[in-house]
């Protein structure tokens, strides 16, 4: 496994630093650092709350010292583009000899500069976004589908879809099931090993590109959790959201939502939790059966009675299970996802 330092500066945070974070939430074993300016001399764990005690450094020449192999781009930044800010950071990276890996929409091995040296110094620039090619066209193989999907679906972008759905997919397993993940984003690329960024897809293929990552994926396993991505009431993010519905034709949703978040990330009211989930569904049954079977819910930032009032008022309000993954685990919504599925399927 590579030896990561995690550059994140200026965006260790919650929102745009979402790529570092799995890594430290998921990973951690595998990193040495991470890089921010601002925080420098602090601990992941005092900046974002996980990670433990992974050092904070200031720049890309003092992670050296924790001998890293391989710099990973940990943020994810609205356009894609890495910060000017950054770029001396990552040819530092490439002039000691670190591999790169970015999940930004902007191809760093596009980029001249990066890509020259990167030849002279003989290191590796991983692009996650890169489409397959050629883009595959849609065929409706889930008329035939043996293996239901369960696809995270949200009311906005960043409120947990991808880290839902690989809890999900974790739990399952634990719990004596053949669950499989299918990355759909940077971060589920990089946690799992394979996917496809659904994003950096013609819109056209967008559908038959995540049809043809499900059909790779053999008959065997009792399920395949898709890492979903936007939210189809969002302005800039609803196209890809669609495509990923349709693609994937799931027989499950899994709602991710954030009760506190009065705007989206794009300074619009968000809609409505039920009033969302009833689109998605229309939107699934228009061509087959599909229901939701549980609601991951983000706490993270308000106090335990608040959080623990939030969920029960929602439990109240739903007939499925409700909880925060992350902060109290999702044994109800994993327990009602194997009751459905023995329902659905003998095994």
């Amino acid at each position: 496994m590579p030896r990561f330092a995690i550059l994140f500066e200026d965006n260790f945070n919650h929102l745009y630093g979402k790529t570092g974070n799995a890594l430290l939430r998921y990973r951690p074993e595998g990193v040495v650092c991470c890089i921010d300016s601002k925080n420098a001399g602090k601990t992941a764990d005092e900046v974002v709350g996980i990670g433990g005690d992974l050092p904070v450094v200031a720049h890309v020449e003092e992670s050296l010292r924790f001998n890293p192999d391989t710099l990973l781009i940990g943020i994810a930044t609205e356009g894609g583009y890495l910060p000017n800010n950054m770029r001396g950071g990552v040819k530092t990276a490439i002039e000691n000899g670190l591999n790169i890996i970015s999940g930004l929409h902007s191809f760093l091995s596009f980029d001249p500069e990066f890509s020259k040296l990167a030849n002279k110094h003989n290191v590796t620039i991983t692009d996650l976004r890169k489409p397959p090619d050629p883009l595959p066209f849609t065929k409706g193989s889930w008329k035939n589908r043996k293996t239901p999907i369960l696809l995270t679906v949200g009311t906005d972008c960043d409120v947990g879809k991808m880290t839902m759905a690989w809890e999900t997919s974790n739990s399952l397993v634990k719990n004596g099931l053949s669950a499989k993940f299918v990355g759909t984003g940077q971060t589920g690329i990089l946690l799992s090993g394979g996917g496809v960024a659904v994003d950096a897809v013609v819109s056209d293929f967008v559908a038959g590109a995540i049809e043809n990552e499900i059909d790779k994926i053999n008959d065997d396993y009792d399920i395949i959790i898709v890492e979903g991505q936007g939210s189809i009431t969002h302005m800039a993010y609803s196209g890809v959201t669609l495509g990923l519905l349709h693609g994937s034709m799931p027989d499950f949703l899994l709602m991710c939502h954030d009760p506190f978040r009065t705007e989206d990330t794009f300074g619009q009211p968000v809609y409505d939790i039920q009033k969302t989930l009833d689109l998605y569904l229309n939107l699934v049954q228009i061509f087959k059966p599909c229901r939701c079977v549980g609601a991951g819910l983000v706490t993270h930032d308000e106090n335990e009675e608040l959080a623990r009032k939030t969920i029960d008022e929602y439990q109240n309000r739903f007939d499925f299970p409700i909880n925060d993954f992350i902060r109290y685990g999702g044994k109800n919504i994993v327990e009602n996802i194997i009751s459905k599925l023995r329902i659905d399927r003998s095994f």
